[in-house]
């Protein structure tokens, strides 16, 4: 192999790393606990049906756009702002760290004459925009966490400042903690301001905000199944999904030209009594790893494909074309093994992979097949839609 194969391959590599590799996303409060034991974790979460819902997903990763311009914002625009508090998060760091450097004390100049955590802030906007990247139940629960963490961490430094700069109070009547205005602080004071225990308020603040994450992500998994590109398959028990969007009639077209190939459907049917959900594909979709084993032969071909590419983003969904790629995946519950068509995209449902059939759509042809059992990140669930 050439310098210039290998330089192209271990880039390749890398890239899975950091777009799959879930750890980094709120890698700051909770990178050990990330890197050593999420998978596992996930794993296990995923063997009870009390516990299944944390690997589920709460917003399109598989699929390229839904009928939805709320959800497709979010899923193209949201990652920027991971951008966005990164870059917030250096200057404000850099701006402490030269105070300190310098020894000018109280930083109260700057972004820090409206707000006094500036760094928190930025640091939360870009696990927001993570989350948009990688919006698994899991990494809500993380990122919740971490808002919390950081504003309780945030009253903790408060109580110091005071201690150290008595003059810090006055700072603190002209300026708001995260965001110009205090609109949390007055909504804290609106809603709960009559309970008379601070303890009490705090904690149903608490449960508030809880409702309002979790709640919210609800709402925004129901209106993203809702606006999929999918189609029903009874006599099979499949549930078919389309990456690109297309109507139900292609939809079932390409399915019924896929299980017209006695190959398939012998397949599909020594399953046993389950159901499946299939992915219509791009041939040259470049994420397959999350549908399928990656051989080196499926290697080489993306990295070909890595190449060809005139941009990131199309390498990554490949081109809607008449080539496709149908994936057929059984899915199960904790519980048990049959899951009803309506149960087939819940929360803790698990796919597993059986088979993929390459198609023609313009020749009918059926041009390959490839029987496989696990994706390309073994045991750990991946998004179905």
């Amino acid at each position: 192999m050439t310098i210039k194969k290998k330089l192209a391959s271990r880039t390749l590599v890398v890239f899975y790393l950091l777009v799959m590799m879930e750890g980094i996303l709120m890698a700051s409060p909770f990178g050990l606990f990330l890197y050593s034991f999420y998978d596992p974790f996930l794993s296990l979460m995923g063997k009870s049906p009390i516990t299944a819902w944390v690997a589920s997903f709460f917003l399109p990763q598989s699929v390229y756009q839904t009928g939805s311009p709320l959800v497709n914002f979010i899923k193209w625009y949201g990652p920027y702002l991971f951008y966005l508090g990164i870059t917030g998060f250096l200057i404000f760091a850099i701006q402490i760290y030269w105070a300190k450097l310098r020894r000018k004390g109280m930083v109260a100049n700057f972004v820090y004459s409206y707000i006094r955590h500036p760094q928190y802030l930025f640091f939360m906007i870009s696990g927001l925009g993570l989350l948009c990247i990688w919006p698994r139940m899991m990494m809500l629960i993380l990122f919740t966490l971490m808002c919390l963490i950081y504003f309780y961490l945030a009253k903790h430094e408060e109580g110091q400042m005071l201690a150290k700069h008595p003059e810090y109070a006055e700072y603190m009547k002209k300026t708001a903690m995260f965001i110009p205005g205090s609109p949390g602080g007055r909504l804290f004071d609106g809603l709960l301001g009559w309970i008379p225990h601070r303890k009490v308020s705090h904690t149903v603040s608490i449960l508030l905000f809880l409702g309002l994450m979790f709640g919210g992500a609800a709402g925004l998994r129901s209106h993203s199944i809702a606006n999929l590109s999918t189609a029903e398959i009874p006599d099979m028990n499949i549930i078919a999904i389309s990456i690109f969007p297309h109507s139900e009639t292609y939809i079932k077209e390409t399915i019924g030209k896929c299980i017209a190939h006695g190959e398939v459907k012998r397949t599909l049917l020594a399953e046993g009594d389950v159901s499946f959900i299939a992915h219509i594909l791009p041939a040259d979709h470049g994420m397959l790893g999350k549908y399928m084993e990656i051989d080196t032969q499926t290697r080489n071909v993306l990295l070909k494909n890595f190449h060809n590419r005139s941009s990131l983003r199309n390498w990554l969904w490949g081109t809607d074309s008449e080539k496709v790629k149908v994936v057929f995946s059984k899915v199960g519950k904790p519980d048990r093994v049959f899951v009803p068509l309506d149960e087939i995209l819940d929360m803790s449902a698990k796919m597993t992979p059986v088979l993929v059939a390459d198609l023609n759509l313009e020749t009918d042809e059926l041009v390959k097949t490839i029987k496989t059992s696990t994706t390309y990140y073994g045991d750990v669930p991946q998004p179905m839609f």
